[in-house]
């Protein structure tokens, strides 16, 4: 028999460590070469926002596209933030963003329509393009432009603020959050000139809209709100007076338009039924728009981001698979790929930093070190599961939340990144269950080595049915470099070589001890006996 020297044996742990670490670190370089930044650019021009009565479409400039699409989220947001920002730093003069979503999360959108109403200081303008569908959030959004362009057979409103239960239960959020809503809809107005009362309507299901007609002819739409200091303002208006005064909408419904309708009313500036209509009606050379599309590195992310647990959980599945087996082979590549793509998401959707990375890293390396030495007698691996879990949720956490635990959001996010982070050990887990008791005879088995003793985390009833084997000899019966599989009277047992020691196959070994479910064995002797294998 071959028993490695000290030397050997700290050689092995290191290089396995070093591997799991560069593993890990595959997407943090990633990153840096790609000089990502989330940072919003402080460029400007001067070139000021227009309200939307005053659009000229004869001095739009430098054009340039953008697409928010989909469920208005984090992604979405981002990737809208993303697009402003290079305008500036492009200079352009006008932005066209086609929009095509039935809404999403009202704090994302909220950000969104910020952004958009900063532009109208010193950005670019904003046309917002509807082939289809502008849906609350969407609506939201697309009422912070200068000017909308929309199909006559498309929508655009219903900016109606749901909370959805864990259960599934839907209801309209309280006073508090809809006068949030109704305070940036007011500012959307006020800077770029859309109906004050149309738009409150959209989302003010709880008061009713009345519609003035003056002597003129000219007609408003005055929310109920604001509707007795518009009396007051406006003497010659005989509130009973159903020529002058009608209800528009009454209470409990939200304002929805078709395209037809939006331009009628003055809440859409024009028609056009694709990009390449808007173009024409613009003047605008379609080989000069700069196309300013989600990149593939953010429309990957967003896809992965759906399956980010899923993807974490098997990435630490399988690095337990290539711990419990030598080398550095097909489990660590795995867990390699499964893993950058995890930190991949995470990091383009800046949900992930070095930190974090650092603290999951640390944690497997711990976990690594206590798996083939058993140096401190499982303290090392509940540490590192512990900055593993951790790691995880704090993966899972959006940047821009301070831990302030009197904030409902970072509650929410944080309940939410906790859930994703157990989400992910439960499929790690599960994992671990399917492979013991599905291949438990299997060469794949015999290579994991790995049983259903591997469970256990203290002296249970695993550990226990085991201890009857301490002081017993039995054969290796394969390679344990540490990990392999042993016989002993005719039944194979999972084990690991004390001090991490290699012990060649055939080799006569002693049980020394049960640590977590799995036999600790020691050589017993140079001789090599026969085995029917």
């Amino acid at each position: 028999m071959y028993t490695a020297s000290p030397q050997t044996q700290r050689s092995y742990i290191i290089q396995k460590i070093i591997a799991l670490c560069l593993i890990g670190l595959l997407p943090c370089f990633y990153h840096i070469a790609s000089g990502a930044d989330s940072s919003t650019s402080t460029d400007s021009k001067t070139t000021p926002g227009l309200l939307s009565s005053e659009f000229n479409p004869d001095n739009l400039g430098v054009v340039g596209v953008a697409h928010v699409t989909g469920v208005i989220n984090r992604t979405n947001r981002r990737y809208f933030e993303r697009a402003v920002q290079q305008a500036r730093e492009k200079e352009l003069d006008t932005l066209i963003v086609h929009i095509d979503t039935d809404g999403g999360e009202v704090f994302e959108a909220r950000e969104m329509l910020r952004l958009a109403l900063d532009q109208a200081k010193d950005g670019p303008k904003l046309i917002a393009f509807v082939d289809y569908r502008a849906i609350s959030a969407g609506a939201m959004i697309a009422y912070g432009h200068d000017a909308i362009f929309i199909n006559e057979t498309a929508s655009i409103g219903d900016i109606g603020v749901i909370f959805i239960s864990r259960e599934g239960e839907m209801k309209y959020a309280p006073e508090k959050v809809e006068t949030v809503v109704r305070t940036l809809l007011t500012q959307a107005s006020e800077t770029r000139g859309w109906s004050k009362g149309l738009l409150l309507k959209m989302t003010a299901r709880n008061q009713t809209l009345y519609r003035v007609t003056h002597k003129d002819g000219q007609q408003e739409y005055i929310i109920e709100d604001d509707f007795p200091g518009y009396l007051a303002a406006h003497p010659e208006i005989d509130r009973n007076d159903n020529a002058q005064v009608i209800d528009f909408r009454g209470k409990d419904r939200l304002l929805t338009f078709t395209g037809k309708e939006a331009v009628e009313l003055g809440m859409a500036t024009g028609f056009a039924e694709t990009l390449d209509d808007l173009y024409d009606t613009l003047g605008i050379n379609k080989d000069e728009v700069i196309d300013l599309t989600p990149t593939p590195i953010e429309q990957l992310a967003s896809q992965l981001a759906l399956f980010a647990p899923m993807l974490a959980g098997l990435a630490l599945l399988f690095l337990i698979f290539e711990l419990k087996t030598p080398g550095v082979g097909l489990w660590a590549g795995i867990a390699a790929i499964l893993g950058a793509l995890f930190l991949l998401s995470q990091y383009v959707l800046d949900l992930a930093n070095h930190f974090e990375l650092i603290l999951l890293i640390l944690g497997v390396v711990l976990v690594a070190i206590e798996a083939m030495t058993f140096i401190a007698g499982g303290i090392l691996a509940l540490v590192g599961l512990f900055a593993i879990f951790a790691g995880l949720v704090m993966m899972f956490l959006p940047n821009e939340f301070d831990f302030d635990f009197t904030d409902p959001r970072f509650v929410d996010a944080l309940s939410s990144a906790g859930i994703s982070a157990a989400m992910s050990v439960a499929i790690m887990a599960i994992g671990i269950v399917f492979f013991i008791y599905k291949l438990p005879k299997s060469r794949l088995a015999s290579r994991l080595a790995v049983n259903e003793e591997i469970t256990a985390t203290s002296d249970t009833a695993s550990s226990g049915e085991s201890r009857y084997l301490v002081g017993q000899v039995g054969v290796a019966i394969d390679h344990l470099r540490p990990a392999g599989m042993i016989e002993i009277d005719g039944r194979a047992h999972n084990a690991t070589a004390e001090h991490a020691a290699f012990i060649d196959k055939g080799s006569s070994v002693r049980v020394i001890d049960v640590k977590f479910g799995e036999l600790l064995v020691r050589s017993e002797t140079n001789t090599v006996i026969g085995i029917n294998k």
